[in-house]
């Protein structure tokens, strides 16, 4: 009974299925970023380099703004040991991003962005295998983020940042104790992060890039009703992780440019969680704290972007994306895998107006599943879909 609470909070702050990107991160959060792999902290050409490298923002000219989303189609499906199969209600989640940057002067330039790096849902249906460890389950997770940028000299460019991170989430399962009953929680919390980066011009053709993204530590409360073992208000802390992007790109020629990136992400904060009552702080249900141990991983992406005309610019990417649950802490919420991506997408502009577009195709590897949880063991397969458009203006 206990092992259940847990499970249900545990997801919070987005353990809830992302699909396309190992945990519950989002890395894809521009439509011109997408099409090259995400292998974008040493080109950052755009208002997203707020996002990917605020220390490229001295490199924009006046006030650049961008608006749009990479939206996510993912289907997932789980093999039963019984020979059933059960799989998740297919739908199109659609996260916002919005960036802004202005030049300041010669030197300096401030960027704005705002966008979901966390999160989405995933909904199980409630004859399923493991309907009694999650059903639906929605996360809407919004990031704010203010930087500034200065150029130290012609060659390198510094920025640093503060995020502010918001979350509601609504966590569904149905209730092992009660006959066709659904136990509902829903709950909101905040955090504050801070972030860096660098730009560096080797010469007129290459660049490298670094970024940096503090732990943010969430404090989340919501409102949960287990039929008579506890009924009220709960709190618990979740602690997103901290994330290091470092790249180089080079403009091989006048019309070709290519990129690649080491992208790590220490899911090493995600412990455990642990459920206290929010009147006394004490445990909402004895024996309530759920061991993670996830592990650090590692992703590495390439992308290319080739000039067709002054316009038009067509965009080519992929990426190999290590999953960071151990076997031993494997969960239906987040039945995560290694993951393979390919992406392509164009980019047209005319005068101080640009629009990009993208797909990207992800590939998951099966993962079998033997565990002393009959209901958790099978075979699980993924995949996704996520076209992107972000529209952009000069002024």
């Amino acid at each position: 009974m206990a092992n259940i609470l847990v499970l249900i909070v545990a997801v919070l702050m987005g353990l809830a299925g992302s699909v396309n990107a190992a945990g519950f991160r989002l890395a894809e959060q521009d439509a011109k970023a997408t099409g090259m792999g995400n292998s974008f902290v040493a080109v950052a050409d755009n208002a997203s380099a707020v996002w990917y490298n605020p220390a490229a923002i001295t490199d924009l000219e006046g006030t650049n703004v961008s608006l749009g989303t990479v939206m996510v189609m993912p289907s997932m499906e789980h093999k039963n040991t019984n020979g059933t199969t059960d799989k998740i209600e297919e739908t199109t989640h659609i996260p916002p991003h919005f960036y802004a940057t202005r030049k300041i002067n010669d030197s300096m330039s401030l960027g704005l962005g705002v966008n979901a790096p966390f999160g989405l849902s995933t909904e199980w249906e409630k004859t399923s295998a493991t309907k009694y460890v999650a059903t639906k389950s929605e996360v809407k997770a919004i990031n704010t983020n203010l930087n500034g940028a200065i150029k130290l000299s012609d060659k390198l460019s510094f920025a640093a940042g503060l995020s502010y991170a918001m979350v509601d989430a609504t966590l569904n399962q149905m209730n092992p104790y009660v006959a066709n009953n659904e136990i509902i929680l829903e709950g909101d919390g905040h955090g504050v992060g801070y972030n860096a980066a660098v730009m560096y011009k080797y010469n007129d053709k290459m660049k490298f890039g670094v970024n940096y993204r503090s732990k943010v530590k969430a404090k989340l409360e919501g409102d949960l009703a287990f039929s008579a073992v506890f009924t009220g208000q709960v709190k618990t802390e979740l602690t997103l992780p901290d994330m290091l992007q470092i790249g180089v790109s080079h403009q091989c020629t006048d019309k070709w440019l290519f990129s690649a990136e080491a992208d790590y992400t220490n899911w090493t904060t995600y412990r455990n969680i642990i459920i206290k009552k929010k009147s006394d702080g004490t445990l909402a249900i004895p024996g309530t704290i759920s061991v993670k141990n996830w592990k650090s991983v590692w992703a590495f992406r390439l992308g290319s972007e080739y000039k067709y005309s002054d316009t038009l610019k067509f965009r080519f990417g992929t990426f190999y994306d290590n999953n960071p649950v151990k076997s031993q802490y494997f969960e239906t919420r987040v039945p995560d895998t290694d993951r393979v991506a390919l992406s392509v997408g164009a980019g047209w502009n005319r005068g101080n107006f640009t629009v990009d577009a993208s797909y990207m195709r992800l590939f998951f590897i099966e993962r079998t599943v033997d565990s002393a949880t009959a209901s958790l063991d099978g075979k699980y397969n993924s995949a996704a879909h996520l076209p992107a458009i972000t529209v952009g203006y000069k002024f």
